[in-house]
């Protein structure tokens, strides 16, 4: 059951790293010149999410133990959230472009005039 868990947060953690990684892409050309490394962290955070996730579940599926996976996967979960709190404050920004455009989306789908 516990490995059933430890899976699905797995899977979560390769899925969160893909977003950070898509929203690492979606800030402008001047933003990225304003903060490159930053943003090349932000991406690195993402994709390094990822690749911690597809290890960890491999490595459960592959039947080792649930707490090698219990110790990897939060030493490595805040590292995008912190990169890009250091990021938003470096451009002074309150939110990712990627959350304006899905801000944006949704708020054309449901017909709301003021977004």
């Amino acid at each position: 059951m516990l490995s059933v868990l430890y899976g699905s947060i797995s899977l979560v953690f390769v899925l969160g790293g893909v977003v950070c990684a898509y929203d690492a892409c979606s800030y402008t050309d001047e933003q990225r010149a304003r903060a490159p490394r930053l943003v090349r962290a932000y991406l690195g955070s993402g994709l390094l999410l990822s690749v911690v996730g597809l290890a960890s579940l491999a490595w459960i599926v592959g039947g080792g133990s649930v707490w090698v996976a219990g110790v990897l996967l939060p030493a490595v979960s805040a590292l995008p959230c912190l990169v890009q709190n250091r990021l938003h404050k470096q451009l002074a920004v309150d939110r990712s472009p990627l959350t304006d455009r899905l801000g944006s989306a949704v708020a054309r789908k449901l017909n709301v005039p003021d977004h």
